[in-house]
């Protein structure tokens, strides 16, 4: 339950402060900082930050899980100076005396009533004397206890889940069979036989308030595939109807929408509908083996080729243009945050603003514990992007909430192999794949964030 917004003003940081941990300050002043956390700024400040750094994609309010608040000042010829404040509300204002200079990084953690950080937050200002107001958004800090503590809620589908999709606060997976379940709160989960699908649910997106799915089935008499595909109104997601059906000589692998269009890629085609589904018409790509994998965001598709490390961007999904990215194969894409993020088979990572101009990041580690590592989806959310990456006896999950620079890893050997991909919904990040133990579907659901 979230607590009423409670506005905290008048907290001061002075220059020296006794008793909090903190180390004396000297220089040229202070610069008064009013901080608002969760929330949106004061709109009576008297000026507006400059930020040396980039924005990072974060959440909002603070949660009940959350008791105490811990700032950080630091910078170049100052001591850290902290202070720790109690939280009676969902957002804090909070008036900071920053030691003047340039690049004052303040840092905010907030803390449970045992002292571990559940979420984070940091800008970098330069402090002149004049007074300045920030907004600092909370993302999900790695210490959260609520990564490491994951739920069995659902194994009623009869076998591996491989999609997972959120729209208009309703939850849709797909897996094998053809099987689609359904959830509006990420615990309590519904089977709905759709009749419709006869194979594993390939793709799953969601758009024009419509959920649609894609299955795979060959047909030796023609020796081609047929994909089809089924879709349900997010307001009556018990009722699945057909719509079209694309014929390729190799299975096409997911779905994605945006800007009006659904696209469904694979092999070295894509495809495109404007009408939800119903008809369908081949887009122009050239050069890639095999895509097996889209998404969209920041007004445009970005798929991967999930054997050359190739990547191909268009922006109405019908014309695509394709570069090589990494020798490597590309096993991942998502988007969130303004980010796309691609993870390789060998675990580096990359991301990008317009799926063009790519930025490498740190690699994620896929030695520790790991007999035959690889990284085999990549999913977002809570101001946050996680890796699965499959081993040959048990899965791993890296998280990072500061666009790829750091990683923290979560063993789910507790729970087996199987986990297939991934959301956040509800205050908690999901999984879903088989559980571990009987071979059903699986939807894993973490503690409380």
């Amino acid at each position: 339950m979230v607590r009423p917004a409670v506005v905290l003003s008048g907290i001061l940081l002075a220059a020296t402060l006794a008793g909090c941990g903190g180390s004396a300050v000297t220089g040229d002043g202070t610069t008064a900082v009013t901080v608002t956390i969760g929330g949106a700024g004061s709109s009576a400040a008297p000026a507006t930050a400059t930020s040396r750094a980039t924005p990072r994609p974060r959440g909002a309010a603070i949660p009940a899980t959350v008791t105490a608040v811990r700032f950080t000042i630091s910078g170049a010829g100052i001591g850290n100076i902290v202070q720790t404040v109690p939280v009676t509300g969902a957002t804090m204002t909070v008036t900071l005396q920053v030691p003047s200079g340039l690049a004052r990084t303040i840092l905010v953690e907030a803390l449970d009533s045992e002292g571990i950080p559940h979420f984070r937050g940091v800008t970098v200002i330069d402090a002149s004397g004049t007074a300045l107001a920030v907004t600092i958004d909370m993302a999900i800090d790695p210490s959260n206890p609520a990564l490491r503590t994951w739920t069995l809620v659902d194994n009623t589908a009869s076998s591996t889940l491989s999609r997972i999709v959120e729209g208009d606060g309703v939850l849709i997976t797909g897996g094998a069979g053809g099987e689609i379940l359904s959830s509006d709160d990420g615990r309590t989960w519904t089977s709905i036989p759709t009749g419709k699908l006869d194979a594993r649910v390939e793709g799953l997106a969601f758009g024009n308030r419509t959920f649609l799915a894609m299955n795979t089935t060959w047909d030796a008499a023609s020796s081609t595939y047929s994909n089809d595909f089924v879709g349900a109104a997010s307001d009556n997601v018990a009722a699945w109807t057909p719509r079209g059906a694309v014929t390729t000589d190799t299975p096409l692998a997911n779905l994605a929408f945006g800007g009006g269009t659904f696209v469904a890629v694979g092999d070295n085609n894509t495809f495109h509908s404007q009408d939800n589904g119903t008809t369908w018409s081949r887009g122009t790509i050239s050069g890639v083996p095999y895509l097996s994998d889209v998404v969209y965001g920041n007004g445009r598709f970005v798929a991967i080729d999930g054997w050359s490390g190739i990547v191909a961007v268009s922006a109405d999904g019908i014309s695509w243009t394709s570069s090589l990215l990494d020798p490597d194969s590309i096993s991942g894409i998502r988007f969130g945050g303004g980010l796309f993020m691609v993870a390789t088979s060998a675990g580096n990572v990359y991301t990008s603003v317009d799926g063009e101009a790519w930025l490498q990041r740190t690699p994620i580690d896929l030695i520790t514990g790991m007999s035959e590592p690889s990284v085999s989806s990549v999913a977002y959310g809570g101001g946050g992007f996680l890796v699965i990456v499959s081993d040959a006896s048990v899965d791993w999950i890296f998280f990072t909430f500061d666009q790829g620079d750091h990683w923290t890893p979560v063993d789910l050997a507790a729970y087996g192999a199987g986990i297939k991909d991934g959301t956040y919904f509800n205050g908690a990040f999901l999984l879903v794949g088989n559980d571990g133990g009987s071979g059903r579907g699986g939807v894993f659901r973490s503690g409380d964030l």
